[in-house]
């Protein structure tokens, strides 16, 4: 979603060369860079892990307006984007809470219409 958003694939690189517990060391700098040292080591603590982030890593996170610079690109949009890319688990978005979204409204009201015409 992030990608399709931004219109710029790949965001954060799939690079499987450097595995540490299933996850590639590769996406840690990008995802950190965009969620900040802060939030990634409250994840990292919650779960039991500590970390250790370089200074250059900014502390907060950085604003999904400031990635997703299209004005066309909806206030719904980012919304959803920031459900689907929570960080924590337990927060995410299940599937029928992402199709019940005020970003799908208008997909929704087009089938209601057509059901009706039918």
């Amino acid at each position: 979603m992030l990608s399709f958003l931004m219109k710029w694939h790949p965001i954060i690189s799939l690079n499987n060369t450097t595995k540490v517990k299933n996850f590639t060391i590769a996406n840690l700098i990008p995802l950190s860079l965009i969620f900040g040292a802060k939030e990634i080591k409250a994840i990292a603590h919650e779960h039991g892990y500590g970390i250790l982030m370089p200074e250059e890593i900014p502390t907060e996170r950085i604003g999904w307006r400031t990635l997703v610079t299209d004005p066309e690109v909806s206030d719904d949009a980012i919304s959803l984007l920031d459900w689907m890319l929570c960080l924590d688990a337990n927060k995410w978005i299940n599937a029928d809470e992402a199709l019940d979204h005020p970003y799908f409204a208008e997909i929704r009201e087009e089938k209601d219409v057509d059901m009706r015409n039918t």
